[in-house]
């Protein structure tokens, strides 16, 4: 049996820094790195990340689970396309593991100041998520977020978005093949190269702005800025010409404004950046003009806030990754008349869960949980199931199992809106799920958790991952509380 527990407490009383480097007049929330790698209390699943600041997610959607694996990612590397920086540090050596791939990098001559790298190596589809914990507010006005990265991307290698959601969706993904899983409501902008891509999605159901984007200045290797402004009339996102070294820019210009058919249905949400690996390895060498097959999409961050109201701290504690190893064999040829056979490490991310009347999983722990002054708890975390109910319809009477602390097991039916997208064109099972829970289900200290599904079946089997426990505090005593877990 494997059990898994880790806990962090997280204020937010600290979030919003140093507003030099950070290009907004009063940020509520902005992350410079200039500190360099979390310590390893502040560290979870974003590995060198710091964990009060951001949720980390990994996420396969093609094909997440069978022959033994679940949300499995193989291992990612530095160095084959020559535009890119230097390989982070001198102490960052050989391929990098999902429990590597998300670094806090040393200045370079592209990149003048220490930066985010974020390597997404799992293949057709995968994603790595980082949502800050602190919530964005724009209610009645024009909220500003902003950030420095990479824009020079290649549809078919890799390419990057950034999503504001009403609910902590933990891979609010989203790509050129549509396979979601979209949030329940939010605002997805994909840069896909020069063209921007602006998508509104109402209960799941995403629709692609009709609007089109000017020319977009960019050079793998090197910053731009970024500041998108969102109200819920209307959207507008700017970016600056490359960087030189990582640190100057030149002014923003505005590349693309879109008015939404109706307004928002939410003020208050949560910003996602979103790294994305379409199919390196399948493409690297036909559309990547590379020597070989390409193991990961890199993508580089920097100076990351928003603006707003500095909101009440929630506290959030997270189940880690299973981080079960197993291996994948590829045979390509390159270069012509050579055959590669590379068998290549990699991690089993999720967990299963299993279908039946009764049937729950294996136990998974949130550690040290404070429920002291919470109002308000939520489970976050993806879910995926690809079978068929009884009857033979897609989800049709299925439901989701779930139990907390041994209490009796809950069933959650889906909504009409996620059936609507699960049978969506190019689909794959995958949900982002934020579901309250009762307060009184939980305890101060550890808390077990148990998933199962009714009438959900099929040869690929359910599972769940990305898993976080939200608490909201009254925001009376927010100075009352602190961190756990050091």
């Amino acid at each position: 049996m494997h059990r898994a527990c880790i806990g962090a407490s997280l204020l937010f009383a600290g979030a919003a820094a140093d507003a030099a480097t950070c290009p907004l007049a009063q940020p509520a929330f902005c992350e410079t790195f200039e500190q360099g790698p979390a310590p390893a209390w502040d560290r979870g699943r974003g590995v060198e990340l710091s964990r009060t600041h951001f949720s980390a997610t990994r996420y396969a959607p093609s094909l997440s689970t069978g022959d033994g694996v679940t949300f499995w990612v193989w291992e990612a590397e530095f160095g084959l396309i020559p535009e890119e920086p230097p390989p982070c540090r001198a102490d960052v050596t050989g391929l990098l593991m999902p429990t590597r791939d998300t670094l806090v990098c040393d200045p370079s001559p592209p990149i003048q100041s220490r930066y985010l790298m974020t390597a997404v190596g799992s293949q057709n589809y995968g994603s790595n998520a980082y949502r800050i914990r602190q919530p964005f507010d724009f209610a009645n006005r024009t909220g500003r977020i902003v950030f420095d990265t990479d824009l020079a991307s290649n549809f078919l290698l890799g390419y990057t978005s950034v999503v504001v959601s009403e609910d902590p969706s933990p891979a609010p993904t989203w790509d050129v093949n549509g396979r979601g899983p979209n949030p329940r409501n939010g605002v997805v902008v994909v840069f896909l190269g020069s063209p921007i891509e602006v998508h509104d999605v109402r209960d799941h159901a995403m629709t692609d702005l009709p609007g089109t984007s000017s020319d977009v200045p960019r050079q793998r290797g090197h910053l731009c800025r970024v500041e998108l402004r969102l109200s819920t009339q209307q959207i507008e996102v700017l970016t600056s010409e490359p960087s030189a070294d990582g640190v100057t820019f030149g002014p923003l210009v505005s590349r693309r404004v879109d008015t939404f058919a109706t307004p928002l249905p939410f003020t208050r949400g949560y910003v996602s950046l979103i790294a994305h690996n379409h199919a390196t390895w399948k493409y690297g060498i036909t559309f990547g003009d590379l020597p070989r097959p390409l193991r990961s999409w890199n993508t580089y961050w920097d100076n990351i806030g928003f603006d707003g109201p500095v909101l009440p701290g929630t506290r959030e504690y997270e189940v880690p990754a299973s981080e079960v190893p197993h291996t994948f064999t590829t045979t390509d040829e390159f270069p012509p008349g050579v055959i590669n056979v590379i068998e290549h490490p990699g991690l089993s991310l999720g967990y299963v869960i299993p279908d039946g009347v009764g049937a729950l999983g294996d136990p998974l722990v949130f550690r040290a949980v404070s429920l002291r002054h919470a109002t308000r708890a939520r489970l976050v975390f993806n879910g995926y199931y690809q079978g068929y109910d009884i009857d033979g319809i897609r989800l049709g009477t299925g439901r989701l199992r779930w139990q907390l602390n041994g209490h009796p097991a809950h069933e959650r039916a889906f909504t009409p809106g996620e059936v609507a997208m699960l049978d969506s064109p190019g689909q794959t099972g995958g949900y982002n799920h934020a579901i309250d829970v009762p307060l009184s289900e939980l305890v101060d200290g550890n808390n077990t958790l148990r998933f199962g599904t009714l009438h959900i079946s099929s040869g690929y089997p359910n599972a769940v991952t990305n898993l976080d426990l939200l608490l909201d505090t009254d925001p009376a005593f927010i100075f009352d509380d602190g961190f756990d877990g050091r």
